[in-house]
């Protein structure tokens, strides 16, 4: 009987340790031009470079390694490299954001659940977005109040609505104002102030940090 339970005790203690380093660690599965396909945790997924996954950015990808930012560090990793050590996932109501080459902060989300990237802009009264993306998002655009604004190249067609909801990382926030544009520009959705009033947000070097307010 105590053999028994021996057995029982050394089996529960492995599928704990086995558990503890799935929780660990960030690890280079495979590689591609520009992508990679990053384990965190017990997550896996292929990332886009310039996207982040479970608080890790990929910077850059080929064939021959990766580089990751981690809480603002650069690492770099060949194929089936890992970062050893427990790693912290992030709280799903804040997430940081790094910018491109050119200093742009681009964010993966969801407009009314459908996934979507977004360029974070401060500058736009509200979440913006072409006539051609939303038509690739679903959004019947064309129920909402019609109006006209003047492009550079021609009088287009504006559209007020509002969107059932705007996520990014684990910030959700429902009924957004949005105007769609008719035509193809802006070419990225544009997250404006009609979502980013809801967050809180500071910059730590080049680093964007968003958190939603309660």
């Amino acid at each position: 009987m105590k053999f028994s339970q021996s057995i029982l005790v050394a089996c529960f203690v492995l599928n704990m340790s086995l558990a503890i380093a799935a929780d660990a660690g960030v690890k280079v599965i495979a590689l591609f031009a520009d992508k990679a396909l990053l384990q965190v945790g017990d997550q896996q997924k292929i990332v886009k470079k310039g996207e982040t996954f479970e608080g890790v950015l990929l910077e850059s990808a080929s064939g021959r390694g990766a580089v990751v930012v981690i809480d603002g560090k650069r690492v770099k990793l060949g194929l089936n490299q890992a970062i050893a050590g427990n790693f912290k996932k992030p709280d799903r109501s804040s997430l940081k954001v790094y910018p491109d080459q050119i200093g742009m902060y681009y964010v993966e989300g969801t407009i009314n659940g459908q996934s979507t990237r977004f360029l974070v802009d401060t500058g736009a009264t509200l979440v913006t977005l072409s006539g051609s993306k939303a038509r690739s998002l679903k959004i019947d655009f064309r129920k909402g109040k019609r109006g006209t604004a003047q492009t550079a190249a021609a009088v287009v067609p504006v559209y007020q609505i509002k969107l059932e909801s705007v996520s990014i990382g684990g910030i959700r926030v429902p009924n957004v104002d949005a105007t769609v544009i008719a035509g193809d520009h802006p070419a990225e959705v544009l997250l404006g102030n009609s979502f980013l009033r809801h967050t809180r947000m500071q910059k730590a070097g080049s680093v964007l940090e968003i958190k939603q307010r309660f």
